[in-house]
């Protein structure tokens, strides 16, 4: 039984129930007596002190994280949030380096993203060292300065790259800079399912069927390494085919 249960025993008997007002005035006087005798013990003494809160809104934290901070910055509601291309591009054209990853660049001078969320902009980039094409996820320097969201991003990467599945794409680096936080990860190459009901409409059942399977494989894997995804939609599933032809999901 945990401290603090001791607070729910009941008194040794009712105030008010007794025939004199002295002695509910001594039921009252035990009852505060205890309240104060409890307050006084070191265990909820040290548990009190070890309360903490948020830097940034003053609210409690739960296991070192503010929830009401990372609901605002869009990390624990992305399924609710609208996708925000146009806020997230970047405003200024040309090339854009995080360590030795460049991020590519479009015809229109702008750097090339394959996604952007609430939160976050994933961007297609070159390896320079490997000379191989990755995809770069980097969260904006104003939700990396929420401590965090930025603990959440890092155990996201970390946790993501522990993952190895053929349906899962691969996190191979980490890394800050500039007040900004961003991981590599391995590029599909192919559409969204999203994109591709769009184009063809409704799947023929066979087809379906199989994305649903390879798709459950992948939540399995991941849930297996302690992995819960929050934001299972088409957008968020990608299509293509390997060496020979077949559909892969990741």
């Amino acid at each position: 039984m945990s401290v603090g249960l001791e607070i729910a025993e009941p008194a040794p008997s009712a105030v008010g129930t007794s025939n004199g007002n002295g002695s509910a005035r001594g039921d009252v006087a035990r009852v505060i007596k205890r309240g104060i005798d409890l307050l006084r013990r070191p265990e909820l003494n040290n548990s009190i002190a070890l309360t903490e809160t948020c830097l940034t809104c003053g609210g409690l934290l739960t296991q070192g994280e503010c929830l009401r901070c990372l609901v605002k910055l869009g990390f624990l509601s992305d399924s609710q949030q609208p996708d925000k291309v146009e806020n997230g591009r970047r405003l200024t054209p040309g090339p854009l380096k995080y360590d030795h990853f460049e991020v590519e660049v479009g015809a229109d001078g702008f750097p090339t993203e394959l996604g952007s969320g609430a939160m976050a902009i994933t961007y297609r980039a070159r390896d320079t060292v490997l000379n191989s094409v990755v995809a770069l996820k980097v969260i904006d320097r104003k939700v990396a300065q929420n401590p965090g969201a930025r603990s959440r991003f890092l155990r996201e990467a970390r946790v993501a790259a522990q993952i190895r599945h053929p349906n899962v794409a691969r996190v191979t680096h980490y890394g800050e800079q500039d007040g900004e936080c961003f991981y590599v990860m391995e590029l599909v190459e192919g559409e969204t399912l999203e994109a591709r009901i769009r184009r063809n409409g409704p799947m023929p059942l066979a087809l379906a069927l199989e994305v649903i399977e390879q798709a459950a494989r992948a939540l399995a894997a991941a849930e297996a390494c302690g992995v819960v995804h929050r934001d299972i939609k088409p957008s968020n599933i990608m299509l293509e085919s390997d060496a020979s032809g077949a559909l892969v999901v990741k």
